[in-house]
C-alpha cells in the first residue's frame, strides 16, 4: 500500500489538474443547461444585427454605383458601372464565405462549440487521469514523472477553454477568424497533450522491449 502511495505522489499534481478539468466540465455543463435560452438568444440577436449591417453596407454600395451611372451617361462609364457591380458582388460573396456556417446558423455553430468545451473537459480530463496513472507505475525517475504530470495536466486544462472562447466569438468574428483567434491557446495545448502521449508511448515501448535497462536510457529510468 505504501508503494502504491509513493508511486502516486510524483503525479498528484497531474491527477489534481485532471480532476479539476472534470469539475470545470461539470460546472460548464450546468451553466449551459441553465442559461441555454439566454446564450442562444444572444447569439441569434448578434447574428441578426450583423446581417442587418451587411445589408445596409451592400445597399449603400449599390446606391453609390447607381448615382455614378446616372452622372456619367457614356458607354465607358456604363461598362465601368457593370464592372463595379461585379466587384461588389464578389466582395459580398467573400464576406458571406467568411461567415460560412456548417449548421446553417452562426448562432447554432456558437452553441455547438460551447458544448464541445464541456465534452472536451470531460473526455480529456478522464483520458489524462488514466494516462497519468499509467505514468505513475512506469519505471521513470520521479523527476520525469512529475514533468509528465505537468504537461498532461496543463494540456487538459488549456484545450477545452479554447473551444469555449471560440464559441463566444463565433458570431462576431466568424467561424474561421474565431478559430484563428484562439490558436495561441489551442496550439500549445494540443502540442502538450500529443507530445506527452508520444513520450509515454515511447516509455512503454522501451519497458516492453527491456531497453529501459540499456545504459543509453539510464537518465530516464530508475535502476532495477
Amino acid at each position: 500500500m505504501n508503494g502504491l502511495r509513493e508511486s502516486l505522489l510524483d503525479v498528484y499534481h497531474g491527477l489534481a489538474m485532471a480532476l479539476l478539468a472534470l469539475i470545470l466540465g461539470t460546472l460548464w455543463a450546468a451553466y449551459i443547461a441553465t442559461h441555454h435560452e439566454q446564450l442562444h438568444g444572444g447569439f441569434e440577436a448578434q447574428e441578426a444585427q450583423l446581417k442587418q449591417v451587411q445589408i445596409q453596407h451592400l445597399m449603400q454600395e449599390l446606391n453609390m454605383d447607381h448615382l455614378s451611372s446616372v452622372h456619367d451617361q457614356s458607354v465607358e462609364a456604363e461598362s465601368g458601372h457593370h464592372h463595379g457591380v461585379s466587384q461588389t458582388g464578389g466582395e459580398s460573396n467573400h464576406a458571406a464565405g467568411h461567415q460560412h456556417s456548417h449548421s446553417g446558423s452562426l448562432a447554432m455553430d456558437a452553441m455547438q462549440r460551447l458544448l464541445r468545451g464541456h465534452i472536451h473537459f470531460m473526455g480529456i480530463g478522464t483520458l489524462v487521469a488514466v494516462l497519468i496513472l499509467i505514468v505513475a507505475f512506469t519505471s521513470l525517475k520521479p523527476g520525469w514523472k512529475k514533468l509528465l504530470g505537468w504537461t498532461f495536466g496543463i494540456g487538459a486544462l488549456a484545450y477545452p477553454p479554447a473551444w469555449i472562447m471560440m464559441g463566444l466569438r463565433t458570431v462576431e468574428m466568424g467561424p474561421e477568424a474565431s478559430e484563428a483567434s484562439v490558436m495561441w491557446l489551442f496550439g500549445p495545448a494540443v502540442v502538450l497533450l500529443l507530445a506527452s502521449m508520444l513520450v509515454l508511448f515511447g516509455v512503454l515501448l522501451l519497458e516492453m522491449t527491456k531497453l529501459n535497462k540499456n545504459t543509453f536510457f539510464r537518465f530516464l529510468f530508475e535502476a532495477s
